[in-house]
């Protein structure tokens, strides 16, 4: 046991957060896990199986307020294959958000836990995706769009651990206000697209019609040279525009890397 400890510490390096204004930092985390769907224009039942999700990120200091704000994006792809409780109808779900934001860094808190660190601030998302009906006949599919004012919030922690340092990170978005793209109820794509009949296709998004919220909690895991990030990433997307009801579940594993450059 000692053999394998004296091991694990000479293969670590640091991997705690941003050290300094010059760094930009890199993630890619590909992730496994399972879906919940719920389209109620296209059945009333809720569908699960198993979904696959990437999630790329780049964040890095700007001059911003005295250099006091963290530039970040993110882009999160996710694909799903779900079946009803009857195992005898299947959808495919899935979609492209992607993100910008600008957080402002508190520093370095004074609380009782050293080493925290506190990120906050808006940032600007936009979604494409859908979702298919295999049985459906008419109406198979489901647009999903939508562009959003989201909150943001980034706490990151470096836990000292056998004299090295793991960064773990928690990020919060909560969409806020935007617009989203939907039929009306009973309405057809035919009628919205070749037609040209508009029906409120355009809605107004805010917490009363779209209660959503992304969850990502990471730890950078330091194993000689390179940083391994593994992690959880939860999605709960809920929305209900022109008395159609739609929900996403999503919880996944997630396991990749991260990489800083500028670092010295």
């Amino acid at each position: 046991m000692a053999i394998a400890v004296t091991l694990l510490l000479s293969l670590c390096a640091s991997a705690q957060h941003f050290s300094s204004n010059k760094e930009v930092m890199h993630s890619t985390i590909l992730g496994v896990g399972s879906s919940n769907v719920l389209d109620s224009y296209l059945s009333p039942y809720n569908y699960s199986g198993p979904e696959i999700r990437v999630v790329r990120e780049t964040m890095r200091m700007t001059r911003l307020m005295g250099g006091h704000v963290a530039y970040q994006t993110i882009v999160n792809a996710n694909a799903s294959y779900v079946e009803n409780r009857s195992g005898n109808v299947n959808e495919y779900a899935g979609g492209v958000r992607y993100s910008n934001a600008w957080l402002y860094d508190f520093g370095k808190l004074k609380t009782n836990i050293p080493g925290l660190r506190l990120f906050v601030g808006p940032a600007a998302s936009g979604y494409i995706g859908g979702v298919y009906n295999t049985r459906n006949g008419n109406n198979p599919g489901q647009l999903k769009m939508d562009i959003m004012v989201d909150a943001e919030a980034v706490a990151m922690y470096d836990l000292k651990l056998w004299n090295r340092i793991f960064g773990i990170q928690y990020q919060l978005s909560v969409p806020l206000l935007g617009c989203a793209f939907s039929p009306a109820y009973g309405q057809s794509y035919y009628e919205i697209f070749e037609l040209g009949y508009y029906d409120h296709n355009a809605v107004f998004a805010y917490p009363g019609n779209m209660p959503s919220w992304r969850h990502l909690l990471t730890v950078d895991i330091p194993v000689k040279k390179s940083i391994i990030r593994v992690g959880y990433c939860g999605e709960f997307m809920q929305t209900k525009f022109n008395s159609l009801k739609y929900h996403s579940y999503s919880h996944d594993f997630m396991i990749g890397w991260t990489k800083y450059f500028g670092r010295k």
